[in-house]
């Protein structure tokens, strides 16, 4: 919340649709600031749910979980790192601006709209490979986990076929539909759910870092080092 509080509280805003009318909760602003505040919100919420999933199994639902999760922390930190290194590109703008574009209020309105080219995750990943260039890491490397994991992570969304079968029981021929069974199993989804916590306390850090809290940065930083060192990471 320290780093939400600047932007808080939100504006109640009055919503007419078509047989409702209602509100909805807006930043008072239309920034990088209130969009790395939004994404954040969302990595948090889903990271802690993620963790719940994998203690009890649900494996295919901790991993439509963690795709969420490593995108909105992947899109903190490029923004951050664009803002940082005072290189916004094309990219990164329009993903900023796609961010608070208002929804539709009716099917037809929708259907009216022009088309729109959403940002891809590679044309924003651009900031990722270009830190890894400038400290001389292997950009190559970096783009191809990052594309392979992105692809990976992207067969829990939308019921890839090793989902389905993985959550297989060959001892009774059925499917494990209220949590896997094997430990494991539920241990290798543990370690992928620390891994993603561990990018999101990177991302966190970064916003810090972006809102001059240095010493919010260390104390995220130190937290980043003991998940490190705790063995999760290896399952040990």
């Amino acid at each position: 919340m320290e780093l939400a509080s600047p932007l808080l509280p939100l504006k109640s805003v009055r919503v007419e649709l078509e047989h409702l009318t209602g509100f909805v909760w807006e930043f008072r602003e239309e920034s990088e600031r209130a969009l790395l505040i939004g994404k954040a919100v969302r990595m948090v919420s889903g990271i802690k749910v993620a963790m719940m999933l994998a203690d009890l199994g649900h494996i295919s639902e901790c991993g439509i979980l963690l795709r969420s999760v490593s995108d909105f922390a992947s899109e903190i930190i490029c923004i951050c790192d664009g803002i940082k290194a005072g290189v916004r590109t094309r990219a990164h703008r329009d993903f900023v601006d796609q961010y608070f574009t208002k929804l539709p209020k009716t099917p037809t309105e929708l259907e009216e709209q022009p088309r729109v080219d959403f940002v891809s995750r590679d044309k924003l990943w651009a900031a990722l490979y270009r830190w890894a260039m400038e400290n001389k890491v292997d950009q190559t490397r970096v783009r191809l986990v990052m594309r392979f994991l992105g692809n990976m992570y992207d067969k829990f969304v939308h019921g890839g076929y090793i989902t389905a079968t993985e959550l297989y029981d060959p001892s009774s021929w059925t499917f494990m539909l209220r949590g896997h069974k094997y430990q494991a199993k539920i241990e290798e989804y543990q370690r992928a759910t620390a891994s993603k916590l561990h990018q999101s306390v990177t991302a966190l850090a970064s916003i810090a870092e972006h809102e001059n809290n240095h010493r919010l940065v260390d104390e995220i930083c130190r937290a980043g080092l003991r998940l490190h060192a705790c063995g999760e990471l290896q399952g040990s």
